[in-house]
């Protein structure tokens, strides 16, 4: 009967093994297959009599093969039953050659007093490859993807994440999800955490409220994040999308804002219309009245506060105009430097002693199509709030200078284009302002000051007159560190319409000569030697400054002159960057360069003519005079 029992119990383990959905092989303690099951044989491609009495080394790939009996051998030492290899990647050679990856369970058996291990072998292909379609999805996703565990630690991120965040992967990979967290978040978000994973469904985190990301860099960004519960043999994951709104939330503040202008705009001027009508009627009663011949003196001088009175009535319609852009205005092109020497002249006269005016204006500013009423209207606007910052005294700053908007960058303002501008920063080392107070800055009427000392119109009106000059205005503020405001008006390089005044500087007869050259010294003397030939020069010591200058009149000059060595941009990139609008523009460059590079090579870069340093004065006048007309251009 025991017999008859044994055979019944073998032949069940054989049908269990043949039978079973992973491969089964029996290796002795030499490493010698004994057995193999139907699957094996599907899996490597052998047949089992290919296989049994071999070494077991025949399934391992060759760049494993040398190791492998030392771990077979550490394995024997304490045979007990554990997944071999766990941690790390396990291949199986098949037949053909190729190579398959697996996962390997190892349990001992002892029969008559000797040790046969047998192993279990699992496909993983099938696996692998959903992994990598899993991988190649979350990669290639216009999302920020990322995965973390219940403790928060992060498992996985897109390049998406790496861009939105600014971090590289290998930085991420590992670390807790409140690296990515703002520092006034950072305590409660573990908490939330806890709070999902206890019941982990599909669904947005932070519905009905703003989520804010933390930057490599320490900037904040707007996010909306979605999450998604993944359960795996390691337990739950949580996958994340996050999607960087910042840009849009920008934009739908700046359309809120618009609207709400436009329709202040649309009341105000309504309320301008009839309140001039009662102005008129108080002026001309309180007129005749003045007139009559019967008045005491003190009579006349209270008419005299009344029509003192209906005048301030008058202006501050006309600022209500002015803000609802009802105003009739002519625009003509206006180089800017000019205008604002003659309001500094008026802000010295008008401003207490007690603050210091500093002026940084560039030469290079491109003009812009303006009223120089309005632009009186902006600075003097600007120049009185700040000195309402600065009750004890301090610093008023003017900068104005070129500014190109590039397609991909973060615009000032929601219509502004890619283009050159013309940008004037107004700084002061005032109070500055609560972020409340900022928010609330544009609105017409709003003002933190006496009922005394201001309508509240200031930024309103400034605001309306840039916006309609298709400009932007920034405003940037901190309480104890003051204010500064950034106004961009577009470049304009078209001709003077028709009918219109430049106040543009005259263009005086006669060639002239674009010099760049960054040590101030030489770019002096060679302005000196080239003005002494009869030729006008516009000297630059920086090559930025000096492309700005050209591309505001391109058609202005007749001769680009320049050294090639120069900080952010060389001679050679100035020359391409000039010669991409004037292909017809003769370059001379003056550099080094002579000496070590082609001249053949120079000319194909678009360069006309190089002279080496140090050069004589015959040098230049022979250079100058084979590149520029004999005669001076006639007035065109």
């Amino acid at each position: 009967m025991s017999a008859e029992h044994d055979t019944h119990d073998s032949e069940l383990f054989r049908m269990a093994v043949e039978m079973a959905p992973a491969g089964i092989i029996a290796v002795d303690a030499a490493g010698i297959i004994l057995l193999v099951n139907q699957e094996v044989e599907r899996l490597f491609g052998y047949t089992r009599d290919e296989l049994i009495g071999q070494s077991v080394d025949r399934l391992v790939p060759e760049r494993f093969r040398a190791s492998h009996p030392a771990h077979r051998d550490g394995y024997l030492t304490e045979p007990r039953t554990r997944p071999m290899g766990s941690g790390r990647d396990l291949y199986g050679l098949r037949k053909d050659g190729s190579e398959v990856p697996v996962e390997i369970g190892l349990n001992p058996v002892t029969r008559h007093g000797r040790v046969v291990t047998l192993a279990s072998v699992v496909d993983l292909s099938a696996r692998r490859r959903a992994e990598a379609r899993f991988q190649a999805a979350v990669e290639s996703s216009p999302s920020g993807m990322l995965m973390t565990d219940a403790a928060g630690k992060i498992l996985l991120v897109n390049r998406e994440v790496e861009r939105l965040f600014g971090y590289d992967r290998s930085e991420l990979v590992g670390k807790p999800i409140e690296v990515l967290v703002p520092e006034r978040f950072s305590q409660q978000h573990p908490q939330h955490r806890k709070t999902f994973f206890a019941e982990p469904t599909s669904r947005p985190m932070g519905v009905g409220r703003d989520l804010y990301g933390l930057r490599k860099d320490g900037r904040e960004i707007m996010v909306e994040i979605g999450l998604n519960p993944i359960h795996t043999d390691e337990g739950v994951r949580v996958l994340c999308s996050i999607v960087d709104i910042t840009a849009r939330r920008q934009t739908e503040e700046q359309l809120r804002h618009a609207q709400k202008m436009e329709a202040i705009g649309t009341l105000a001027s309504g309320i301008a219309h009839d309140f001039n009508n009662v102005l008129f009627s108080i002026v001309g009663y309180a007129e005749l009245v003045q007139d009559s011949p019967v008045l005491e003196e003190q009579q006349r001088a209270d008419l005299a506060h009344i029509l003192q009175a209906a005048e301030r009535g008058r202006q501050l319609v006309q600022r209500i105009l002015a803000f609802s852009r009802k105003a009739d205005v002519e625009r003509v092109p206006t180089r800017l430097n000019r205008t604002l020497q003659e309001i500094f002249e008026l802000l010295r006269a008008t401003l207490p002693a007690t603050i210091e005016i500093h002026q940084n204006l560039s030469a290079s500013t491109p003009q812009v199509l303006s009223d120089g009423t309005q632009l009186h209207q902006v600075v003097m606007n600007l120049a009185t709030n700040a000195a309402h910052a600065m009750p004890e005294g301090g610093v008023l700053e003017f900068t104005l200078g070129p500014y190109t908007h590039g397609d991909h960058e973060e615009a000032p303002g929601p219509h502004l284009k890619s283009g050159l501008y013309a940008r004037l920063t107004v700084k002061d080392s005032g109070t500055g302002m609560t972020r409340e107070v900022l928010d609330r800055a544009r609105e017409p009427f709003f003002t933190t000051k006496d009922v005394t000392q201001g309508t509240g119109l200031g930024l309103a009106i400034i605001h309306g007159i840039v916006d309609s000059h298709d400009g932007a205005m920034e405003i940037h503020s901190t309480v104890g560190e003051g204010t500064r405001i950034d106004i961009y008006f577009p470049a304009y390089s078209g001709g003077t319409p028709a009918g219109a005044n430049t106040v543009e500087d005259a263009v005086d007869e006669g060639l002239h000569v674009l010099l760049v050259d960054d040590e101030p010294d030489l770019a002096a003397m060679l302005k000196r030697q080239i003005a002494a030939l009869g030729y006008h020069v516009t000297a630059h010591t920086s090559s930025l400054e000096a492309l700005a200058a050209f591309r505001a009149k391109p058609a202005h000059f007749d001769l680009l002159v320049t050294d090639n060595t120069m900080p952010k941009m060389t001679g050679l990139a100035l020359t391409k960057a000039v010669l991409r609008e004037r292909p017809d523009l003769p370059v001379l460059l003056i550099s080094g360069l002579a000496d070590v590079t082609d001249p053949q090579t120079l000319m194909d870069m678009g360069v006309s003519k190089v002279l080496p340093k140090p050069h004589s004065a015959g040098a230049l006048r022979s250079a100058l005079e084979q590149l520029l007309p004999p005669k001076p251009k006639s007035p065109g």
